[in-house]
């Protein structure tokens, strides 16, 4: 990636800054155990600032969901500590906690009706070490997905159709030099992929030592096209935020438009008004 400015828009601009504020009140002092109280996700948008640091996504999320018609009976979000946890049953494990899911008639309300899972989302974020934690974070959000969509092959959410949308939404803070900046890449044994030779025929042909290859930004980007195109993810978003920009209007960059908000957004509800067409 060169030089750009990135695609600005504001559709998670309440949410940044919320993982900003969050990130200054569950500071130094939270992470040694003094005297911060974690609030559990099911908190309502007046607590938010004293819970988690991606309640500001899914309070966002909700609001275009509900605007779209969704029931807001039929979204669950929060962890364990809340009364309906947004747990699914899974395969390779007993379940999974998702960040936010939609579904329709859950057993909770005991209606004359089989559950339908609409949609389920991940959140991921990142604020240090990008370079060490990157392949972590995404060795993760496969794992998840592969159990996911191997739930639903084996029927446990009873409906093949519809199939559920699954998303994925990082945020991560990216300094503007470390946005397009090149990473080493040693490849030994067999050539580089050539999505990762970053423009160098050469080295898909041959043995690499070392090469300058993609920023950690445009790995990701490769990561999530790919997730996309192979049906792991329906949708994905990828955004940036630091400290310069975080007091700004526009508070956090899209260097990917297919990987913006408002094409996240803009995906899921494509998707949801199918099932809420009133």
């Amino acid at each position: 990636m060169t030089e750009h400015e990135g695609y600005h828009e504001t559709t998670f601009a309440a949410a940044v800054t919320h993982w900003w504020e969050s990130k200054k009140l569950n500071g130094k002092g939270a992470k040694k155990g003094k005297g911060a109280k974690k609030k559990s996700q099911g908190a309502g948008r007046d607590g938010n600032l004293a819970g988690n640091t991606m309640d500001g996504f899914r309070d966002v999320l909700i609001e275009h969901l509900t605007a779209a018609g969704v029931d807001r009976k039929d979204i669950f979000s929060g962890g364990q500590l809340v009364a309906l946890p947004a747990n699914l049953p899974s395969y390779f494990r007993a379940s999974k906690n998702w960040d936010v899911i939609v579904c329709k008639n859950s057993l909770f309300k005991k209606v004359d009706a089989e559950p339908k899972l609409i949609a389920a989302i991940e959140f991921k974020s990142q604020q240090d070490s990008i370079g060490n934690n990157q392949n972590n974070r995404m060795e993760e959000s496969i794992g998840n997905a592969t159990d996911f969509w191997a739930s639903y092959e084996n029927k446990n959410f009873i409906h093949l159709t519809p199939r559920p949308w699954l998303g994925y939404l990082f945020v991560g803070k990216y300094e503007d030099e470390q946005v397009g900046k090149s990473v080493k890449i040693k490849q030994p044994h067999f050539p580089i992929d050539p999505a990762f030779a970053n423009g160098n025929p050469e080295a898909t042909l041959r043995m690499v030592t070392e090469l300058q290859g993609p920023s950690y930004a445009e790995r990701y980007r490769i990561f999530l096209e790919r997730m996309i195109a192979k049906k792991y993810y329906d949708g994905a978003c990828f955004i940036t935020s630091n400290e310069r920009i975080a007091s700004d209007a526009e508070n956090y960059r899209c260097f990917f438009p297919q990987l913006s908000g408002a094409a996240f957004v803009d995906g899921l509800l494509r998707h949801i008004r199918a099932y809420y067409p009133d």
